[in-house]
């Protein structure tokens, strides 16, 4: 799946006007509108930047950041980015995206600033933001950049939780190695992820960045989080079962059913919303097992606890971007000539236009 994307020239009075700030002294001039850049397909490509979530207004000397790679891996959205001297700002009238961005130097230098901290990343290094916050990316000269959104469904932990960290150097966390091999490898311009492949790298990307996440916190972090983590091994084992609730989990650990909620509701998640996340992974996995190849759809939907298939289909497509049988299909085909994905080709926006739809 590859996003369509946007991009234009603009007067930035009539963005500063909608309360955003004037670039500093000394700072690139020629200014660019992009959007449409990540997470959009041509059904819901936004006609308005600020439709959009992932509109950022570029700073820059040359025509702009190009973006060479745009793909999805399970719910993650993914591109690598090439540019010259940038400074980058969010557009302050686009609509918020609050998961959170993880971003991978591929080459050059590049500073993040966020909530009042500042890194500067070298080739190989890494840093969290989230698009709940005002951030801002700048570049001395040219760069490759790979930046990997995630949603909050996937990361499961509110802003507050990891807000110390965002726009931090956290290249000597114990974890880092790992989730550097794996961000050094979904930058490579060889990576080309097969339909099976993409939910586990997806998933892969997630933990290592956990990982990370946790060595990162406060000690004593980990004991707060481990009943969290004994209630999802405890749901993961009964996933199958239609009757699985809040209720269920209280009375299986001997809690009250407020405290189970008030648990994911510190991780930034609800108990169904978890279920219906791991049911939805459970099913993506056997869909794509070879065991399982002639098992009718909703068969396999109705093993994981989703036996109305009007519901388990909304929901699959919501997480996924196309239909389980779509899905399955696809997996079939990879490797046959049409099958890989290719990015389409930028659509440029004229001034005038860009300016108009702003307004």
């Amino acid at each position: 799946m590859t996003p369509a994307r946007g991009r234009g020239e603009i007067d930035m009075a009539q963005i500063r006007r909608d309360g955003g700030g004037r670039p500093e002294a000394g700072a690139p001039a020629h200014e660019i509108l992009l959007y449409g850049w990540l997470g959009t397909t041509a059904a819901d490509e936004p006609h308005r930047p600020q439709d959009s979530n992932d509109a950022i207004v570029v700073r820059t000397e040359d025509t702009g950041p190009d973006i060479a790679r745009a793909f999805r891996i399970g719910t993650l959205e993914v591109a690598t980015v090439t540019g010259g001297r940038v400074d980058i700002e969010p557009l302050p009238a686009a609509h918020q995206w609050r998961g959170v961005v993880l971003g991978y130097l591929v080459s050059g230098r590049l500073t993040v600033e966020q909530g009042g901290h500042v890194v500067e990343l070298g080739a190989g290094d890494f840093a969290f933001y989230t698009g709940a916050q005002r951030y801002r990316i700048t570049a001395p000269g040219p760069h490759e950049y790979l930046v990997v959104r995630i949603p909050t469904a996937a990361i499961a932990l509110r802003h507050s939780m990891f807000a110390d960290i965002v726009a931090t150097d956290l290249s000597e966390t114990p974890s880092a190695g790992v989730l550097r091999a794996i961000l050094a490898e979904l930058a490579s311009p060889r990576m080309r992820p097969t339909v099976a492949a993409t939910a586990h790298l997806g998933d892969a990307v997630v933990a290592a960045a956990h990982a990370v996440i946790a060595d990162a916190r406060p000690a004593g972090s980990a004991q707060a989080m481990s009943l969290f983590t004994s209630l999802v091994i405890w749901l993961e084992g009964h996933l199958g079962e239609t009757d699985l609730s809040a209720d269920r989990v209280a009375e299986a650990h001997f809690l009250s059913v407020r405290h189970v909620r008030r648990v994911f509701s510190a991780h930034g998640t609800t108990v169904s919303a978890l279920i219906r996340q791991r049911r939805l992974e459970r099913i993506r996995d056997d869909l794509v097992d070879p065991r399982h190849a002639r098992t009718p759809v909703h068969t396999i939907a109705e093993r994981w606890g989703m036996p109305d298939a009007a519901v388990f289909s909304r929901a699959f497509s919501r997480q996924y971007g196309t239909s389980p049988r779509k899905y399955r299909a696809l997996y079939l085909l990879q490797g046959q000539a049409g099958a890989d994905w290719a990015p389409p080709t930028p659509v440029v926006v004229s001034a005038e236009d860009a300016v108009e739809e702003v307004a």
